[in-house]
């Protein structure tokens, strides 16, 4: 039996742990693992996992 993918609900933000700025968005359906982004306030390096 196959099962049913729904579309996404549901859209958030991802925010920087250190300073809060907003880097990228995002839906229920999203899976990431090991993604690093650069904020662009603190300069930070941050991993994203999903």
């Amino acid at each position: 039996m196959k099962k049913i993918r729904y579309p996404a609900l549901e859209r958030k933000w991802y925010r920087c742990p250190k300073c809060g700025t907003k880097l990228a968005i995002f839906d229920n359906a999203t899976k990431c693992n090991g993604l690093y982004i650069k904020c662009r306030t603190c300069k930070e390096e941050v991993e994203i996992n999903i």
